[in-house]
Order: structure tokens, then sequence, then C-alpha cells
């Protein structure tokens, strides 16, 4: 699995200094800030006015001709940016090209007003806005625009969600799923994350500045970047000039608080150090860190102890910047843009200063850079990344001319199966219980599941929330997995929409009563990320914590995400699945059309199974009866690019399918399951966006029981086709 070092071959951006990287980082390093007052919408009585807004943006302008589809501000910056970064990799797009992109609000500006609004009959006058709801939706549009037909993939962790979608990029990379990834993110601001930050009073009331004396907080900001990432070898076939190399990142979860930083400053520590590991550098060698640093006074102080503490005495040697303090924070964003800003400082040789920085706070004692640029050689540097619900990426890259170094081979990891869990009728079930039959889903669950968590723990907890936690511990549970052995495992989320519902009332409120009567409390749990980040603190998971979305087939993103981490060594044990809590807000807007898919009535619940590598399985002594002897994605066009291997063996195969059983027929014709038998399990399970997630917990439960010894599980949406083998031991 061994395929050489990662290369950043091009770098886009779009920010309020530029509509460019060239002009954003000539900008950085002058010493520019960019915030002004907010033009976007209606800022009175907020505890600040300012932010970074790109300013004279139009997006209808830069949507490509042709394209039916509604385009978010959030999905025309990133295409943007997307574009600035193929131009200076010289890459064209279309075949092979991967595309991952990170993101918190997608098309929140152009819904939530409608939103808000909440008067059903308005809302289905004037509902194409909505369209750009969902979080997946820049992914698609940027595959759609760019011709791009490798694989595609949303990544939501808050703060942390483009950082986290260059890693994704990273384990396509290494395991050899494609050989170029165009990775980063994007958001546009937007009233619901402007009034929540303004109401925990985490805002300052002057442009932010990061690491000073008298900072009070955060300056929010907007805009997109992207990265090329490629294989060495395949930058080297087209003669590319290789900017940077990626060559070292970490995942992890502080497990401590949905908002607030875990105060030692050991978790971050070890999150860098976990990135320098995998680099194979150590200390001596980085020259520089662009920090999360938001400008609010915990933030800044822990991140400053955790340099130290990973850093040791190299922490006074080493420059340290924070982009924030000129480019406001850009939430889903920031990870991307700060890696692109830290990979032009090391092909430049300057470090970019941190904006609003006149006096260093004592707590925060380190090499800062202030007024305008500071030129060095820079050899190594790092990208830090801290997200709510605790969750954390730290990236490190290496100059474009740094030697090879010795790297030892990587086998691709095996992965195994080894528990389940459903949401059944009046409880949560899990190990072979979760079969066929024994789930039968009503409309609605007729239970209460929040009522079997501890109630102050869960006490803002929503339906989500609380799904993803009860079917994360039933999985860990069933899997062997107490409380005192859970702290290496991570979390995969899949969500379509998040909580609309809880969305739409916090909006309502603040267009109702003013931004100062928003309940400041309810804010961070409307990120999509939430529950996934609620549930790690709850379960105690401090693993790589992250949610994702690709609508129809959002239980089956969320497993393959898992996968893609598993294999290319990024964890050893996820919980992935889906939780759909019924909607009612969602029910209103679309009518009868929500009732139905199908012809299959629309249902609530969860499902998850618990992925590990064999090898960290079979250490524990896990049950590892079930692997995954093969998973395809594919457009849905293109049904024969699945390239499905036959069953393993001549015992009993079966087909699992949630719908429409003609495709699966299809499908399968194709391949070499054309005699196996398909069960079309929507009569059992009623439809939900994650639903196929059930469909994965009963197919590890036939090959325990021994019912069958190859069972193929196929879901899909508009966009795509998912294929996932699970056999017994072979």
């Amino acid at each position: 699995m061994n395929r050489g070092r990662i290369a950043v071959t091009g770098v886009g951006m779009i920010t309020a200094l530029g509509r460019s990287a060239e002009e954003t980082f000539a900008a950085l390093v002058r010493g520019d800030r960019g915030f002004s007052e907010v033009s976007l919408f209606d800022v009175s009585g907020q505890r600040t006015t300012l932010a970074a807004e790109v300013r004279g943006f139009a997006p209808r302008a830069e949507a490509p001709r042709g394209f039916t589809a509604p385009w978010s501000r959030s999905d025309a910056l990133a295409l943007v940016a997307a574009r600035d970064a193929l131009a200076r990799a010289g890459v064209g797009s279309g075949e092979g090209l991967g595309v991952t992109v990170g993101v918190t609000t997608g098309g929140m500006l152009e819904a939530e007003a409608l939103l808000a609004a909440r008067k059903v009959e308005d809302l289905r006058a004037a509902a194409e806005p909505l369209l750009s709801y969902p979080l997946s939706s820049t992914a698609d549009r940027l595959v759609e625009a760019l011709s791009a037909t490798g694989p595609s993939r949303t990544i939501c962790s808050a703060c942390s969600s483009s950082a986290n979608a260059l890693v994704q990029a990273a384990s396509w990379l290494v395991t050899g799923r494609t050989e170029r990834v165009l990775a980063g993110g994007t958001d546009a601001l937007c009233r619901l994350t402007f009034t929540g930050f303004n109401s925990l009073g985490a805002t300052d009331k002057v442009p932010c500045r990061p690491f000073d004396r008298d900072r009070q907080g955060l300056t929010l900001g907007e805009g997109a970047a992207f990265l090329v990432l490629e294989t060495e070898e395949a930058a080297a076939r087209r003669g590319a000039t290789v900017v940077a190399f990626l060559s070292g990142w970490a995942v992890s979860a502080e497990a401590h608080h949905i908002t607030q930083p875990e105060p030692s400053g050991r978790a971050a520590a070890g999150t860098i150090a976990g990135a320098l590991r995998r680099a194979g550098l150590d200390a001596t060698a980085v020259d520089y860190v662009n920090a999360h640093g938001t400008g609010t006074t915990s933030n800044d102080t822990v991140e400053t102890l955790a340099i130290h503490a990973a850093l040791g005495a190299e922490a006074r040697r080493v420059f340290v910047s924070s982009s924030k303090g000129q480019l406001g924070h850009t939430l889903g964003a920031a990870g991307a843009i700060e890696a692109a800003v830290t990979v032009l400082a090391l092909s430049q040789g300057v470090v970019p200063p941190t904006g609003g920085l006149v006096t260093p706070d004592e707590a925060c004692r380190l090499r800062h850079v202030t007024g305008s640029g500071e030129p060095s050689p820079l050899r190594a540097a790092l990208s830090s990344s801290f997200g709510f619900g605790g969750t954390g990426t730290v990236l490190a890259f290496e100059r474009g001319d740094a030697r090879r170094r010795p790297t030892p081979e990587r086998a691709r990891r095996t992965v195994v199966v080894t528990a389940a869990s459903t949401f059944g009728p009046s409880s949560v079930l899990s190990g072979e219980a979760c079969a066929p039959g024994s789930t039968a889903q009503p409309a609605r669950l007729s239970w209460a599941p929040l009522a079997d968590l501890d109630p102050e723990r869960s006490r803002r907890f929503d339906s989500l929330a609380t799904f993803a936690t009860l079917g994360a511990r039933a999985a860990l549970e069933s899997g062997g997995l107490g409380e005192g052995g859970r702290s290496g495992v991570g979390l995969v989320v899949g969500t379509a929409f998040g909580n609309v519902e809880r969305t739409a009332a916090f909006l309502q409120t603040g267009a109702e009563k003013g931004p100062k009567r928003v309940p400041p409390a309810e804010f961070p749990h409307l990120l999509p990320s939430a529950a996934s980040g609620n549930a790690s603190i709850y379960l105690g998971l401090r693993g790589p914590i992250l949610s994702t979305c690709d609508l129809e087939a959002t239980g089956e993103a969320a497993v393959d995400v898992a996968c893609d981490w598993l294999e290319s060594g990024e964890a050893e044990a996820l919980v992935a699945g889906s939780g759909d809590p019924y909607d009612s807000f969602a029910a209103d807007l679309l009518g009868p059309a929500c009732e139905t898919v199908s012809d299959i009535p629309r249902s609530e619940g969860a499902a998850w199974v618990l992925l590990e590598s064999d090898e960290h399985a079979r250490a524990r002594g896990a049950d590892t009866r079930v692997r995954l002897a093969q998973r395809r994605v594919a457009a849905r066009t293109s049904l024969d690019s699945l390239r499905l291997e036959p069953p393993s063996g001549p015992g009993r195969a079966l087909v699992l399918a949630v719908r429409e059983p003609v495709l699966a027929a299809d499908l399968l014709r194709r391949s070499g399951w054309g005699s196996a038998e398909i069960r079309v399990l929507g009569p059992e399970t009623g439809f939900h966006e994650g639903v196929t997630a059930y469909a994965l917990a009963f197919a590890r439960a036939l090959v325990v029981r021994g019912q069958a010894t190859d069972v193929l599980v196929v879901g899909w949406n508009a966009r795509r086709l998912y294929a996932f083998h699970f056999a017994g031991p072979g």
C-alpha cells in the first residue's frame, strides 16, 4: 500500500482579502485585515457587526452556465477556489479526479429566511433555495461542474471539517482508490452562525486579536480553499511542480465538552505529536505552526500549552501565527484555508503575521509574528484545527524540495465487522438480534430513546444525538468494548439534514424576538456534527469523530468513510451508521411526498456497525467471523464500473436492498451475483435517508447466524450506487 508521498500541486483560495490564493497570501504577508461591516443580512442588535466578508461577490455570476440546480453562496465560493487550485496545478477537470469538501453550514444563507418563516404554504411556494440546504450539495455541484469522475465525499466535524476533508483525500491516495483529489472546504456567512456565536458571547466587538492580552473573542469570516493532492508518482508522470508535501496528519477527539477545549492541552498536544509521528518528523524539523488561534481566551491559552507540550524546548524557536486575525474564522473552510496558507508559507519562505496582535498574553508565550510577514527558509510546518465537540486535526507539511525519507511499507488493512445495533420497535437491539424480521419498523418509534440515557449528561440532546449515542453504545457493548476500552474508538455519523426542526425554531426566535433573545445554549447543538460530538463526549470516544451526508445514501456514506479510514490506518476501530429521527418540519414542508419513498412508508430509526482492522480485533479477542470482502461505489449512470467480484464460496449468497428491486436485479445480472436471492427490506424497515445501515447490520447477523455465507448490501441515491459484501471466514 506504500504509494509514496502525497504531493500538493495546486492551491486555490477566495477570502475577504483576495479572489485567488496569490492575492490572499500577498495581502496576508502585507498585514492586511479583511474585516468590515456585514452587508449580506441585518446584524443590528448583535454584539458585533463585523466580519471578514467577501465583498461584491455574486454567486449567480460564478455558477456555470446551463446548470439548472440552484447554487448557494457556499457552492459558488467553492467553485472559484477549486478552479484556482486546478489551474495552478495544471490539472483539467474530469477523469479520475476525486472531490472532498469540508463544510458546516452549506446553503444555510439561502435557506434560513425560509426556515425562520415557518409558514408551510410560503415555503412550498418558494422552496428552491432549500434545495441547496443539504451539506452534500456543494460536493455534488463541484462534481457536476468539473466533470469529476473519481470518488466524492462531504465531511463535517465543525471547525476541523475541511482539515478532515484533506485527511479523507489522503486515505484515498494511500490505498490507491484514486491518484488525484481536489480537497478543501467552504462556508459562507449566515444569520445562524453569526447570531449563534454572538449569543454565546464568543465574538470580539472589534476585529479579533488572537493571542493578544486584550483579546475578547473571535470574528467570523467566509471563504473557500482547495488543494490538489496527488501521489508523488502521478505528479512526476505529468511533470507537475510540487508546491509542498502533505507528510503527516492526525485526527482525534477530546471527549470533554461541546464548546470548551480540554484545559490542560494534553489532548491537542497528542494530536500534534501524532501528526509528527505520521510524517516521520521530530520537533527540530518544524519551523512554523499555523495555529487554530481563534482569539477566544480559552482556545488560545490551551493551544499554547499544547504547542509547548508537543514541541518542548523547540516551541521557543518555532514561528507561530494565526490567519484568523486577518481572514476571520471561516468555520468549515478554516482548516483548508489555513492549510493553503501553510503550504504557501513553505513554498515562498515567508511567515504571515497574526493580525491584531499587539501585546502577547503572558499565557501565550510563543514566537509570534506581528505587523507584516517575516522571511525565513521554512522546512516543515503544521496547520492545526480544533472544533466544537473537541474534534481536532493537525496536518504536517514539508517543502516541495524536501528529501524523501525511507518509509515502511504499509499493508492495506482488512476490515472486520465485530458488532452491530439497530433501533427496533420498542428498544435497541444488538448482535444476532439485528436480523430481518426482528426489527420491523413502525412509522414512528413507540418508545422514548432519551429515557435510556443519563438525564444530566444528555439534557440538551436532540433525537439525532440520542440515536447516535444509544446506538453506538449498544454496538460497542455488543462488541466487547466497555467504558474502559473505548478511548481510541472513533465515530462516523451519517445525517442527511441534521435537525431542521430545531434549527428552524432557533432562527424563528431570532427573526421574531431579535438576536439577543435566542437561547445561547442551543446554538452548539445545531451544527450537523453536534450529534457525533455529543455522542463522543458521552461515551468517552477519542478517535476520529465526524459526520457525513449523501442524502438517501447517508448510511452507506458513513460506513464507506469508516472503511476508508480503517483501510488506510487512520483509525483502528470506528462505529459507523446513521440515525434519522422523524422531523416534523421536513414533513410539513414536503407534505405527502415526505410520507412515502418508492411506495415505502417513511420511518425513523438508527443502525450502527462496529468496524475494526482485523489486527486490532484479533489482538483484543473480538469476534472476527464477518469480514468486509469488498465494497464498491460508482456513479448511478455507470453500473458496470462497480466491477463486483463473485461470492467467496459455494454457500448461500444473499442480496439485501431497501427498495427498487429492478435496479438491484439489473446490477446483479452484470456480476457474479446473478443467481443470488434478492431480499427487499423496505416493507420491514420503512424508509429514511440512512436506512441502508439497517441492511448492513442485518447482513452481519445473517452471516454470524450461519444463514448466509455471503451477503451483498446495495444502496443508492440519484447520483451514486454503493455495494458492501460481508462474508464469513475465508
